[in-house]
């Protein structure tokens, strides 16, 4: 039985009591989680701490990391100063390439900077050049991170790619990262989240919209089971 990873992006949302109220619901109503399944949750670094203060019953992530290292870099969160808070780091997502000017090169700094404390990164492609790229900037990559493949069209538009156009991306960057875990995302949803976990090349999938509700995300969770 192949390994399973369901990632939640909470994106720019929540307030501070909105974040405890997810946590309340999610924590009292979570399924059994059989040990191939790892739930990742990767909220906005305010609600660190409070998920950080609990025992959650999942793994718990960053949406984004600096490419520097701490020092005089206004505004940015080092790798280093949330080590010994989550387990993975998102990196590279669509729209940070698309708003704040992310390039591969920016991405892969990235990338070495969580590989160096320990943090497991996943890092969001769009196409099987951007793989390419990461796989020859960072060859260490490919010993613990994950890709996550999201479709530009995909993202955040209510429409899906197809379970079996999405296995054929996959099954190109597994071409090139070959024991590589790589997860499926662009709105995915409980409804259409077994087509995808269900095929070859796709152990996993990333939860935009879906994962802002506590309710929502759980069922979507069991679907994919």
């Amino acid at each position: 039985m192949k390994n399973l990873f369901i990632l939640g992006n909470w994106k720019s949302n929540k307030t501070m009591t909105e974040a405890a109220n997810w946590l309340e619901i999610f924590s009292k109503n979570m399924p059994q989680i059989p040990g191939h399944v790892s739930v990742i949750v990767c909220p906005g670094f305010i609600h660190l701490p409070l998920f950080s203060s609990r025992t959650a019953p999942f793994a718990l992530g960053v949406q984004n990391v600096s490419a520097y290292e701490t020092g005089a870099f206004t505004g940015e969160i080092a790798a280093s100063m949330v080590a010994n808070t989550v387990s993975y780091a998102m990196i590279g997502h669509s729209e940070r390439r698309k708003h704040l000017g992310e390039t591969d090169e920016v991405v892969a700094e990235k990338v070495k900077r969580v590989l160096s404390v320990g943090i497991r990164p996943v890092v969001c492609v769009s196409d099987v050049a951007q793989a390419e790229k990461l796989a020859a900037s960072v060859p260490e990559f490919t010993k613990t991170g994950l890709i996550l493949y999201e479709p530009l069209f995909a993202i955040g538009s209510g429409k899906s790619d197809s379970p079996e156009n999405a296995n054929i991306a996959a099954g190109s960057i597994h071409g090139i990262l070959p024991e590589t875990p790589i997860l499926y995302g662009g709105s995915v949803t409980a409804e259409n989240v077994r087509g995808f976990v269900g095929t070859e090349h796709i152990t996993g999938v990333g939860v935009g919209g879906a994962s802002l509700d506590a309710a929502k995300f759980l069922s979507l969770i069991s679907a994919a089971l």
